[in-house]
């Protein structure tokens, strides 16, 4: 993937923003989550119905998961540009006493926007959609998608709902109160193979999913990298491969959101989906698929190509 140059204007607009803070959320070191509440138990070509997963272990785990106490609403998943720069939205910032970044390792910085000139310090987070509560069970969460840009008052910008379809169904309801979903999210094929043929192949690495229940709320993360070269290992006949759009699905539920007495889970109040696409290539450990990536290439690649026509100065 190309960097994406920002015109010098858009500087001054990040520096009206408080947008380099640090999340509104505290990090429980040591904090205990069990990956298993996140899963994935499907992938299957968008618009097909033949399950690609064929491994020894059909079902995978979430790769990683984080406890934080507090709320992430506000900032915390509403980034003002959503093009995964650096303090951009809670995943694009750091945590912790050692300031770790989230799921990725510093190797994994990218250069989104070249400021600072030459630096890559941009995580790549890009905020897909937050999902509200349900009432009953079979019901489904409302999804609210994001928006991709602008990075300038008035410019364009690339609606997430164009490209994906999400849907969150309770499936385990309590009294109104919903403590577990299937989920399932979907490339629009017809958009990958438009974007696919303007802008060639893309990456995708990383699916988080973000629970926030009582007085808290922890982090799913789905390393694509590490399933998909866990499936090949374990399938080698697999039909995987990595410039496919897919449909994925899976369950998450509230298993480590245990009421004050321990003997119960606590209701889902929220969720949130973010996805991460490296830009470099060389500094992946395997070949990746392409779910997702396509769409951030779209995101970064389409606005550049736009404002690079109207504005020659931008190169």
């Amino acid at each position: 993937m190309k960097t994406l140059p920002i015109v010098a204007g858009f500087f001054v607009i990040l520096s009206s923003f408080n947008l380099w803070a640090t999340p509104v959320t505290s990090f429980v070191v040591g904090g205990v989550c069990d990956p298993s509440r996140a899963t994935l138990n499907s992938i299957m070509e968008s618009g097909e119905a033949s399950e690609l997963l064929g491994g020894v272990n059909p079902s995978y785990s979430a790769s990683a998961c984080l406890v934080f106490d507090g709320n992430d609403d506000g900032n915390a998943n509403d980034p003002q540009v959503n093009i995964g720069q650096k303090d951009d939205g809670l995943l694009n910032t750091k945590y912790g006493p050692d300031d770790s970044l989230f799921f990725i390792e510093p190797e994994e910085l990218q250069n989104l926007d070249d400021f600072p000139a030459g630096i890559a310090d941009d995580p790549g987070w890009i905020h897909l959609a937050s999902v509200g509560g349900a009432i009953g069970q079979n019901d489904q969460l409302a999804v609210n998608y994001d928006q991709a840009g602008p990075i300038t008052s008035g410019g364009l910008f690339l609606d997430i709902d164009a490209l994906l379809n999400m849907t969150f169904t309770c499936v385990d309801d309590d009294n109104g109160e919903c403590k577990a979903v299937d989920w399932v999210i979907e490339t629009d094929p017809n958009i990958i193979d438009q974007v696919s043929q303007l802008l060639g192949e893309a990456t995708f690495d990383h699916l988080v999913f973000s629970i926030k229940a009582g007085n808290g709320f922890i982090l799913y993360d789905f390393d694509f990298i590490d399933i998909f070269a866990q499936e090949l290992s374990d399938y080698p006949a697999s039909s995987l491969n990595f410039n496919t759009p897919y449909k994925l699905s899976g369950s998450l539920n509230t298993g480590d959101f245990l009421n004050p007495n321990g003997n119960s889970a606590q209701a889902i109040s929220h969720l949130n989906v973010w996805a991460r696409d490296p830009s470099d290539p060389s500094i992946t450990r395997i070949n990746e698929p392409s779910t997702f990536g396509i769409f951030i290439l779209a995101v970064l690649g389409v606005m550049s190509a736009r404002l690079a026509r109207k504005n020659p100065q931008i190169s």
